[in-house]
């Protein structure tokens, strides 16, 4: 069991090894201030649970570099804000205007109606009004108010409060908060968090807001990565199909033999979390990390982070009147896995087999008239031979 320095140092070790750099930034900043804070008076019990809160989290990273999935899409929720602290700290601007009526304003009922947002069937807008938990006896002309009585003041909002409750705790919280006037977006930060305050909006700082639309460009930008084009010329074909002067005119030639014999193959690397049970069905087998099971991972998490767009009316006027004609769209972005536009650019080598099937495909089509031609010249005179 590590403790004290040793402990600190594999975890400083793991959060540098992780293979997305917010992912590390977060976690080395997280383990650094956790550990570098006074400790609190506190019990042997207390001391306890915090060593196997550290050692948990090391087991955490430790599965994360190995290449488990689960540990490695948890740790990219938790750097990105999907999960964890900075989830209820940016849901938490859209739960305040409503948090002592227990009603739903309209940010937040376009986040708790979208099915983008919602962890589960989302309610219909007529359903935020009145909740369909609330009994009959609400109404003081049905017929249950005239037989039972009608329903007390307490208990309705009893009711309305848990449904409150029970709905914005399925709700995803916005990665990023875009704003579009006059359909173009609002690059400035200023004069976005300028129109959000207008239309009720006031809890959004422009650090927070500057810090998700840099998440979502981050994301979008790994979930899409391609090779980047050589600077000299066109691209190179794949190398088992270069000449040997272009294999000796590219960037990494192969080394030159030596008189040392050639190293031993590398035993295969020992895994630090031991194959659990058949039945742990999140324990799948570890994935090499390669670009392309990073780029899925990126997808992936843009499926579950959805993304509020303000719309607001260029033309000016009264703002009560500006008010009324704000629109809120919940949406996903184009890169996320599943939608329209996330398919990513091609490689070099992807675009030259690219140009190089349609190269043959274009000589195939330009040879068959010939052949059909030879062809029918070729029975003609068979026809004559026999007349």
């Amino acid at each position: 069991m590590l403790l004290g320095k040793d402990l600190y140092r594999q975890l400083i070790r793991e959060a540098r090894h992780l293979p997305d750099s917010r992912m590390s930034d977060h976690y080395l900043e997280r383990i650094r201030s956790s550990f570098r804070q006074p400790p609190p008076p506190e019990s042997s019990v207390q001391a306890l649970r915090r060593v196997k809160h550290a050692q948990k989290l090391l087991r955490h990273l430790q599965a994360a570099n190995d290449g488990y999935p689960h540990a490695l899409t948890r740790a990219f929720e938790t750097a990105y804000g999907v999960r964890g602290p900075a989830k209820h700290a940016a849901l938490a601007p859209f739960l305040a205007p409503g948090l002592a009526s227990r009603t739903f304003p309209a940010p937040l009922a376009a986040l708790v109606t979208s099915p983008t947002s919602h962890l589960s069937r989302p309610p219909s807008p007529s359903q935020l009004r009145v909740p369909p938990t609330l009994p009959d006896r609400a109404d003081p002309s049905s017929d249950a108010a005239r037989l039972l009585g009608p329903l007390t003041r307490e208990r309705e909002r009893a009711v309305r409060r848990r449904w409150w409750s029970v709905q914005t705790g399925k709700v995803r919280p916005p990665l990023a908060v875009r704003v579009r006037r006059g359909g173009e977006d609002v690059t400035d930060v200023g004069d976005a968090r300028g129109l959000l305050e207008r239309v009720g909006l006031r809890g959004i700082s422009e650090e927070a807001l500057r810090a998700g639309w840099d998440k979502l460009d981050e994301l979008e930008r790994k979930a899409t990565t391609a090779a980047e084009v050589p600077p000299q010329g066109l691209p190179l074909p794949p190398r088992r199909l270069q000449t040997p002067s272009q294999r000796a005119a590219a960037a990494h030639p192969l080394p030159s033999p030596s008189s040392s014999p050639p190293p031993r193959k590398p035993a295969p690397p020992q895994l630090r979390i031991l194959p659990p049970s058949s039945h742990a069905t999140k324990w799948h087998l570890p994935k090499h990390l390669t670009p392309r099971f990073l780029r899925r991972r990126a997808a992936a998490l843009l499926e579950h982070a959805p993304v509020l767009v303000v719309h607001v009316p260029s033309a000016g006027g009264p703002e009560r009147a500006e008010e009324e004609r704000v629109r809120f769209e919940v949406r996903r972005s184009d890169r996320a896995r599943g939608e329209r536009g996330g398919v990513r650019e091609a490689t070099d080598e992807e675009r030259w087999w690219l140009e190089w099937g349609a190269q043959q495909q274009q000589q195939q089509q330009g040879a068959s008239p010939q052949a059909g031609g030879k062809g029918k010249a070729r029975g003609a005179g068979a026809s004559k031979k026999q007349r």
